[in-house]
């Protein structure tokens, strides 16, 4: 069985390289699942029998953790640009997604301890959905940033890792535009 040779030159009809067009194919997947869910937000919102009211009490700790997670896409791109040294941010990254997941998990605790569960409402329920399928992605992320950093390794060629640092790029800046939605959805209006 033949491998599908790993490349860094530009597809004659695509004009982006393999690394590059598989990243924006998941990126429209991804975009068609998170629509999904914003359209049922939308929905249930809007035949619900009494208006929801915006978390703000939890605004505080969602900011903080929209910093955390900013930082850690901001630690991806600064990987792409320093190739020998790209580990440490890469490393820094998952360290701040992990920030992130930790305010999420304190977010939950604080929740269902004040009985505002996924089972409260609906409203609560679509807010553990939408959070929760965010959180799997954030996770997810800082899975292909330990990836990325083993698959990478000591090649003599920089290319593939600068491929795979540029992907991993889109994909976190991707999670923080849905973040951004959800933050502002939930929290603010």
């Amino acid at each position: 069985m033949n491998a599908i040779p790993y490349t860094v030159e530009r597809r004659p009809d695509t004009g982006v390289n393999n690394v590059q067009l598989g990243i924006w194919l998941f990126l429209a997947s991804e975009v068609m699942l998170f629509g999904g869910l914003f359209s049922a937000y939308f929905m249930l919102r809007a035949g619900a029998p009494s208006p929801w009211v915006p978390l703000r009490d939890h605004l505080g700790p969602a900011a903080l953790a929209t910093v955390s997670l900013l930082f850690g896409t901001i630690a991806v791109g600064i990987a792409s640009r320093a190739v020998p040294r790209y580990r440490r941010w890469l490393i820094s990254a998952s360290l701040f997604a992990l920030v992130f997941c930790a305010f999420k998990a304190d977010d939950y605790q604080r929740f269902i301890a004040a009985h505002r569960g996924p089972a409260a409402s609906t409203q609560m329920a679509t807010y553990f959905l939408l959070t929760g399928v965010h959180l799997i992605h954030v996770l997810g992320g800082v899975l292909a940033n330990i990836w990325v950093m083993l698959r990478s390794g000591a090649a003599p060629d920089p290319a593939p890792a600068v491929n795979r640092l540029r992907a991993l790029g889109l994909y976190w800046g991707f999670v923080d535009v849905i973040w951004l939605l959800i933050l502002v959805l939930l929290y603010v209006v």
